[in-house]
């Protein structure tokens, strides 16, 4: 406080230097007076002009700042949430979309397409988020029963691809087959839909129809098919004894590696045993896959044990390798596996441990090229996310991704459905 009173006295004395210039003749107190007064009204507008834009720079800055924010009627907006990541800008985004847009629109039908189209950004065909419905539908699949026309698909190159009908399905009757483009559906472009999208609109209820618009390889124009469907209900796992010039064999068919795959092939192995089958046709045609494990299983039904059946190789380069782990129930029966485009994924895996290991002979045509692995993780309110994990080897480490495994005898299928070339080379050649 003193210190602060020395210096008022020093400012103000009229014999201190800093006011020669300014007061040479020494004002009286009225002049002094007068000049203060001056400066006061001067300085008035100034700190009046300094707090205005203060106050406007301040409400201007928590406007901007709080569309930066997340909403409050927004629930856990910040739970998870890394810090390493700024989500400014998708809450900018969000804000003015609501503020905006002039059409309704569904908080919760935004997050669904946000987070589809953080999934779509990694450019995986097979890494996908499923909202409440869709994984409902996923699961329906591979437990083998749902209403549709039965094919399942994947985004493949932009494209709404099929990867292989299910066998006996509407799909497969109509004539549907593994690497068709589908177009349209009922008249509606494809071209700006998501897989489910594309599922959700060919799924239905049975007895009604959906229209497709095909591109197939080799065809000069779109073709066009009209199918029924139904309600579908596969035993992912088929058996029956079929009598090829004069010996018992064994017709297996694998239509996908579900839920019920294990305990199904289990009891149709034993049964091949009871009557005494010479052999085993293993048909894994337009096979989508399914669970790895359930591959693993099956493999085991025909290799011995201690066999890698396949490896995983994760992001850091870490391998884990997945063996048989019983004696094989069928492991000295001879074996044909009869494969095509639309063998993939689970089914590859079964067909690479067989023809690394010589175990079997495989006909038909080249297989679709699915080497990843997916995992389905649950997420909040039963959506999920399958994301892919991993790429997948065959025993002797060979990739196949986008590649396809090659029979050891390449076999074209009938273009008229009328016959079977491939089966008919299976059982001449199981046969010898």
């Amino acid at each position: 406080m003193i210190e602060n009173q020395n210096l008022v006295k020093a400012i103000v004395s009229p014999c201190n230097p800093l006011f020669i210039l300014c007061n040479p003749f020494c004002y009286n107190k009225i002049v002094e007076k007068k000049s203060r007064k001056k400066v006061f009204l001067k300085i008035i507008p100034a700190i009046l002009l300094v707090f205005f834009l203060f106050g406007s720079g301040y409400f201007f800055g928590l406007k901007i700042g709080d569309s930066y924010q997340p909403p409050a009627d927004i629930q856990n907006a910040n739970s998870g949430k890394p810090s390493s990541v700024d989500f400014s800008l998708f809450w900018q985004a969000w804000n003015k979309v609501r503020q905006m847009y002039v059409g309704d629109s569904d908080p919760q039908k935004m997050v669904f397409g946000a987070i589809s189209g953080m999934v779509a950004a990694l450019g995986d065909p097979y890494t996908d988020f499923f909202d409440p419905t869709t994984n409902q539908q996923f699961s329906s699949d591979l437990s083998g029963q749902f209403e549709g026309i039965g094919a399942e698909l994947i985004m493949k190159d932009g494209a709404i691809t099929v990867v292989a009908p299910l066998s006996g399905s509407p799909a497969e009757k109509a004539g549907i087959k593994a690497k068709d483009i589908i177009s349209e559906i009922d008249g509606t472009s494809t071209a700006e839909m998501t897989v489910d999208d594309a599922v959700g609109k060919i799924r239905g209820t049975a007895g009604t129809e959906v229209k497709l618009k095909i591109i197939r390889a080799n065809e000069t124009a779109p073709l066009d098919f009209t199918i029924t469907r139904a309600k579908i209900q596969i035993d992912s796992v088929t058996y029956q004894q079929i009598n090829v010039s004069g010996k018992k064999i064994g017709l297996l068919k694998v239509n996908q590696f579900g839920d019920d795959t294990q305990t199904l092939a289990e009891k149709y192995a034993k049964q091949i045993k009871s009557d005494d089958d010479t052999g085993v046709i293993l048909d894994l045609r337009n096979n989508p896959g399914g669970y790895l494990d359930g591959a693993v299983s099956f493999a085991n039904l025909f290799l011995t044990k201690g066999k890698v059946v396949v490896s995983e190789v994760d992001k850091n380069g870490q391998k884990q390798e997945y063996k048989t782990d019983t004696d094989p129930v069928l492991g000295n029966i001879p074996l044909v596996v009869l494969v095509n485009g639309g063998s993939a994924s689970a089914a590859e895996i079964v067909t690479g441990a067989f023809k690394d290991f010589a175990r079997a002979e495989t006909i038909g045509e080249k297989t679709f090229g699915k080497g990843s692995v997916q995992a389905v993780e649950p997420l909040a309110g039963g959506a999920a996310l399958k994301v892919t994990i991993a790429k997948w080897l065959t025993p002797l480490g060979t990739e196949i991704n986008k590649i396809g495994i090659t029979p050891d005898v390449v076999v074209p299928a009938s273009t008229d459905n009328a016959s079977d070339p491939q089966l008919d080379k299976a059982k001449l050649e199981i046969t010898k």
